[in-house]
C-alpha cells in the first residue's frame, strides 16, 4: 500500500516538464519555459506523505524530479501531452496521461491531468470559479472522471517576470487531499 501510495504521491505532481537552467538556449520556436521547486503533501483517509520536487517544463515536454525531504532522490517523471513515464527503483511505469496512471496503479480517480495549467494559474476546467481582486483564479470545482467534486484552491500569487504565478494549490475532497507549495519560479519564456 505505501507503494502504492508513494506512487499516487508523485504522480500527482504530474502535467508537464523538461531539464533546463539558466544557461540553456531557447528555441526561437519554444513557446513557453519554466521550472519550480517546492514541497508536495498527499492525504487519504489512510495514509499522509510528503516530499520535495523539481519542475521543468519546455511547451508540453516536462521532467519532474521527487526527493526525499533529505534530499534523496526516489523518482523520475517524464512526460507530454501523449504520455507519462515514472521511474522508481529501476521500475517504469507508463500511461497516456496522469489520471489514466493513477487509476491504473491505484484504482483512485483523481482530476489531476490540468496541473500543468493550474500551476501557472490558468483554470478552464472548473465552476463555480473565484477570482481575486487581480482577476486571477482563487477556487473552483472540479470533477473527477468518476464524477467526485474537488475543491481546486489556488493563492499566494507573486509577480515572476511579470506574470502572476499561484505559490500554493490545494485540492480537496472529503478527507482527501493535494497540497503544493511552489518556490523558486524561473520563467525563461
Amino acid at each position: 500500500m505505501f507503494k502504492r501510495l508513494l506512487l499516487l504521491s508523485f504522480v500527482l505532481i504530474l502535467s508537464g516538464c523538461i531539464t533546463f537552467d539558466s544557461t540553456t538556449a531557447i528555441n526561437s520556436q519554444t513557446k513557453q519555459q519554466w521550472q519550480f521547486t517546492g514541497k508536495f503533501a498527499v492525504k487519504t483517509p489512510n495514509d499522509k506523505n510528503s516530499a520535495k520536487l523539481y519542475w521543468s517544463q519546455v511547451d508540453d515536454q516536462y521532467d519532474i524530479n521527487i526527493y526525499t525531504v533529505f534530499g534523496i532522490s526516489v523518482m523520475s517523471i517524464i512526460g507530454d501531452d501523449n504520455q507519462v513515464t515514472i521511474e522508481q527503483n529501476g521500475e517504469v511505469y507508463t500511461g497516456a496521461n496522469a489520471q489514466q496512471l493513477i487509476y491504473r496503479l491505484t484504482r483512485w480517480h483523481l482530476p489531476v491531468n490540468d496541473l500543468q495549467q493550474w500551476v501557472q494559474g490558468s483554470v478552464y476546467n472548473s465552476t463555480d470559479s473565484k477570482y481575486d481582486s487581480d482577476g486571477n483564479f482563487s477556487q473552483g470545482t472540479i470533477t473527477s472522471n468518476d464524477n467526485k467534486q474537488w475543491q481546486l484552491t489556488l493563492s499566494n500569487y507573486k509577480i515572476i517576470n511579470n506574470v502572476p504565478r499561484p505559490h500554493k494549490l490545494l485540492l480537496k475532497s472529503g478527507d482527501s487531499y493535494f497540497k503544493l507549495a511552489m518556490n523558486q519560479w524561473k520563467i525563461q519564456k
